[in-house]
């Protein structure tokens, strides 16, 4: 064990499996999901997706990527979070984009199956507050993290409704259209799902990028909660997620407020 799982209690996991959702092209940066077995041991990393938990990724000290312009999402480079895409019994995925020289997606991508990473779950100390109307925007990869919520969203029995938006380029950028489409028949009236692309127009697909009016009109229309709609007298029980950079959560939550709905009474998840 490194240095660095060992300060972390961090434990031996196998690559089961890799599978493409996205091919590396021109226009697009490849996405992958890693089936990973569960610790020796071990039934679950106890990780809490309806709560925001995380899987930490460890990367070696000795990891170095073929690009020397490397850069990591992490503070701590050694240790990158990743959200925990789904789980079966005695495995996990961790889905992910591979960016240029990006030092944890690189290392990732350079496992082969039937080696071992060190991992560990780390927990956001978010409460949950269950809403009537759930809203969740994921900015690109950000839905590897937004729909898992969603669906732990739909087995319990608060939400009527589960709305998903998820922000893209390129509909060849998009993936797990057969699982959005489970959900919406497992679901039926309960859960919807909106796309919208930046860089295409395609027929049935919300075109340019999220602003506040395409927030009301896949949120607040769809459910009839706007200042003077049916179900104004709902608007306290509408709960939002934004997945995404920092900076697109700032602006999503802005463009929220300015809709009335502001972070600290209407957010899914919040640190107390």
């Amino acid at each position: 064990m490194s240095k660095w799982g060992a300060l972390w209690g961090a434990l031996p996991v196998r690559l089961l499996k890799k599978t493409c959702l996205v091919e590396a092209s021109s226009g697009c940066l490849p996405v992958y999901t890693l089936t990973f077995s569960n610790p020796p041991g071990s039934t679950s990393l106890g990780v809490r997706t309806d709560h925001g938990d995380v899987v930490k990724v460890c990367v070696p000290e000795d990891y170095r990527p073929i690009l020397k312009n490397h850069y990591s999402h992490s503070q701590f480079p050694q240790a990158q979070s990743y959200s925990m895409s789904a789980e079966r019994p005695g495995e996990f995925d961790v889905t992910f984009k591979v960016y240029p020289g990006g030092h944890c997606s690189g290392y990732l991508d350079s496992v082969q199956v039937g080696e071992t990473i060190e991992v560990f779950k780390r927990g956001r100390a978010l409460q949950r507050r269950p809403g009537k109307h759930v809203g969740i925007i994921a900015y690109g990869v950000g839905i590897a993290e937004a729909f898992p919520v969603a669906k732990a969203e739909l087995e319990k029995k608060d939400a009527e409704h589960v709305k998903l938006l998820w922000a893209s380029k390129t509909m060849g950028d998009t993936f797990w259209h057969e699982q959005f489409s489970a959900a919406c028949q497992r679901y039926p009236g309960r859960f919807s799902i909106a796309t919208i692309l930046s860089s295409e127009q395609q027929e049935g697909f919300l075109h340019g990028r999220i602003n506040g009016q395409t927030l009301s009109d896949v949120f607040d229309a769809s459910w009839r909660t706007a200042h003077g709609e049916e179900n104004e007298a709902d608007r306290d029980r509408v709960r939002f997620l934004v997945v995404g950079t920092k900076k697109m959560m700032d602006d999503t939550e802005m463009m929220l407020r300015q809709l009335g709905y502001h972070w600290m009474r209407h957010s899914l998840l919040r640190a107390f």
